[in-house]
């Protein structure tokens, strides 16, 4: 026959099994729940990209929100642009699973889809068009004018502008993406081979291989 203090022992024994017991289904129910995953089939990944993606839920939501936007901008455009814009987003994917050779490879797989969903949200009118700022720049460097119309974003993935340049040059086109990018003062936007730093009314258009604009809005 157990002593009263025996019992006791036994039946606080018991409670604290019980109580680890619940815990650990808890922790088992909840993860469970908040398990995210992509929008492709992780049955079948096959790259070490696809893998990690499937094993981290923050890359797995940003896949849904990607193949999400990309459906809108596929519903929205004609027929001859899909194949185009198909091409570009299988270009897209193996340049995102090429971050296996990155140092960090989450954080170079995060900014691929971060970039990718920023032009995805703005093609596909997730938000609407800002007021554009007009610029002339570079009068005084070489007589002449160029025009930039800019177009500032600050709620996609990214905060980016959209600027439409003329004259184009070798190196920049009609119309141009650029992300925004960490600086110690004002706003630096960077794109394919060209810059635009913005600072109240004024802002500098760097282009590859070519002098710098000093621009003024108006």
């Amino acid at each position: 026959m157990l002593t009263p203090m025996q019992t006791i022992m036994r039946i606080q024994t018991s409670r604290l099994s019980t109580l680890a017991f619940s815990i650990l289904f808890l922790s088992c129910s909840v993860n469970a729940t908040d398990a995210v995953s992509p929008a492709f089939d992780c049955q079948k990944a096959q790259s070490q990209v696809e893998v990690l993606i499937c094993q981290d839920n923050q890359l797995a939501k940003l896949d849904m929100q990607i193949n999400a936007t990309y459906q809108k901008v596929i519903n929205q455009i004609s027929s001859k642009e899909i194949a185009n814009v198909k091409a570009f987003q299988r270009g897209w994917i193996k340049g995102r699973d090429d971050c296996w050779k990155a140092a960090k490879i989450k954080q170079c797989v995060q900014s691929s889809y971060e970039t990718r969903l920023t032009e995805l949200q703005i093609a596909a009118g997730e938000f609407e068009v800002p007021e554009p700022i007009q610029y002339e720049c570079g009068l005084e460097a070489n007589d002449t004018l160029t025009k930039v119309t800019a177009y500032f974003y600050n709620d996609t993935a990214i905060p980016a502008a959209m600027l439409t340049v003329s004259p184009t040059s070798d190196y920049i086109n009609a119309t141009n993406l650029a992300l925004l990018t960490r600086t110690a003062s004002g706003a630096k936007y960077q794109g394919q081979n060209f810059s635009f730093w913005t600072h109240q009314s004024e802002a500098t258009l760097s282009q590859y291989a070519q002098a710098d604009l000093n621009c003024k809005s108006h």
